[in-house]
């Protein structure tokens, strides 16, 4: 076995102990995967799965023990000349103060905030559906770290995600067969949902590239963006 796949195996196994409320074990592996990924150079891949594990803590409600796995992972993407990525990380390190404050409301749309300062559970609900997907992400993220909601995924959050990309995904597929009509927006609207926390451009390209094995697509990426690419390979 390769160590990227290796890796991957430890990461898969550290999330069902993370699942299990494992910290310790989790960690564990977390850091075997990561030693992994640094001896092969695959920096990325390191600050990737970094990053991940501090999402994943911070969903689970602990944003003070998902702090320095998210600044390690902003510090790394800097590096690696992702600045979007690292702002993102970055954002999310620093955002760790439970409960509704100013500085949350701040950052919350007009209909979400007025819900949370009305304590409005059915309001929020309603302000939640109303946003674009890529949107009500970030803010039950947020909402997630503060201890707010509770966010999950799941086979829910996957659905909406295909049906909410199904036109772009179709768009990808679509070069990668030579049709190079719709390129530029395709780029356009991939570079977008990147700033805004998804990662699909790079398994683009490299599906664009000529790539269709999953692993090399997929490597680094959370449950949602592999959907999406599995996604863009039944289409082609």
């Amino acid at each position: 076995m390769n160590p990227k796949d290796e890796a991957e195996q430890l990461i898969r196994r550290g999330r069902a102990l993370l699942d299990a409320d494992n910290l310790t074990g989790a960690t564990d592996l977390l850091n075997q995967a990561v030693k992994l990924l640094w001896a092969v150079g695959d920096q990325y891949g390191a600050a990737a799965q970094i990053g991940n594990y501090g999402w994943a803590l911070r969903r689970k409600g602990r944003p003070e023990l998902a702090r320095p796995y998210l600044e390690e992972s902003a510090r790394l993407f800097e590096q690696l000349g992702l600045s979007d990525y690292a702002e993102r990380h970055r954002f999310a390190a620093d955002d760790v103060n439970p409960g509704v404050t100013e500085q949350l409301l701040d950052t919350m749309p007009p209909a979400v905030r007025g819900a949370l300062e009305r304590s409005d559970v059915a309001g929020l609900q309603f302000a939640l559906d109303a946003l674009p997907l890529v949107d009500r992400e970030l803010i039950l993220e947020r909402l997630g770290a503060a201890g707010i909601v509770s966010t999950g995924g799941g086979a829910e959050g996957e659905s909406e995600a295909l049906q909410q990309f199904e036109p772009l995904l179709q768009g990808v597929a679509a070069v990668a067969r030579g049709e190079h009509g719709e390129r530029a927006e395709i780029e356009a609207s991939l570079a977008d949902l990147e700033r805004k926390g998804w990662r699909l451009r790079r398994a683009a390209e490299k599906i664009w590239q000529g790539e269709r094995r999953l692993p090399p697509l997929t490597h680094g990426l959370d449950e949602l963006d592999v959907a999406l690419v599995k996604r863009v390979l039944e289409l082609i």
